[in-house]
């Protein structure tokens, strides 16, 4: 995967908005903003809830979407990009009201310090600082008093992507525990089956309950349809946290509908 440049990126936010339940507009104050930071699989989940908030009636002018993503990029190589300080530049740009991050698919390497200083893959210095700078990034995107949801690694194709997907899941999960900080929140990723050990299955269920591919080729990505799956396990996410800083949304419509 290439890895892009922040500074190359057209800011393209206000792409779609979600409306407050029981009011027909919302104003300007009462925006919600999306920032999506990280990876490839970070852009395909802002893919995802572009289509899925343009399918939805009731959403109309009050969620904006940012597209911060950069492929080909992780948490390991910051003098090839630094997720840790891009962050403060993606709050200043957007004034996210929260963050979606994904990262780990490109840090399957060890760490090299932009002073240059080395931490070798699986020992536990390694490990350690992963957390340090997942803290970091993290703290950086609270900056603004955005809220954090990080969502860990789906499930991969092979055996070896899969067990280093689950040690950073794992990793993720507790570095922000530690920070105790309730605007910022694991999410656990999308599971294709609800019990069980997850397992790898190329085909499923779309949002509309059609059996089609979600994964890509690859064992790694996701097809359209599949991003549309993880978006809507995001959105839902997303609604459940920010009724607890007390911002009502309603995702999908009929749940505005039933109140």
């Amino acid at each position: 995967m290439e890895a892009g440049s922040l500074s190359r990126r057209t800011f393209m936010g206000a792409l779609a908005s979600l409306t407050l339940a029981g009011h027909s507009a919302a104003a300007a104050d009462d925006e919600i903003r999306i920032a999506f930071v990280g990876d490839s699989l970070s852009d395909g989940m802002w893919g995802g809830a572009t289509r899925l908030i343009a399918r939805e009636s009731c959403l109309a002018s009050r969620i904006k979407l940012g597209r911060f993503a950069e492929n080909g990029t992780g948490l390991t190589r910051p003098a090839k990009f630094d997720w840790v300080g891009e962050a403060r530049t993606v709050v200043g740009k957007f004034k996210p009201t929260v963050s979606v991050v994904s990262l780990g698919l490109n840090d399957r390497q060890s760490i090299v310090d932009a002073s240059r200083a080395r931490f070798d893959l699986g020992t536990p210095a390694w490990r350690a600082r992963y957390a340090e700078l997942s803290q970091a990034l993290v703290r950086n995107l609270r900056s603004g008093d955005a809220g954090v949801l990080w969502i860990g690694l789906p499930v991969l194709r092979d055996k070896q992507s899969q067990d280093d997907a689950e040690e950073k899941n794992a990793i993720f999960a507790e570095a922000l525990r530690r920070l105790n900080d309730p605007k910022v929140r694991y999410v656990e990723p999308w599971r294709q089956t609800r019990s069980g050990p997850g397992l790898f299955q190329p085909y499923g269920a779309d949002v509309r309950g059609v059996q089609v591919q979600l994964r890509a080729p690859d064992g790694i990505h996701f097809t359209s349809a599949g991003y549309d799956v993880v978006s809507a396990h995001l959105l839902r996410e997303t609604t459940a946290f920010m009724k607890e800083q007390g911002l009502a949304m309603a995702y999908p419509c009929q749940q505005q509908a039933q109140r």
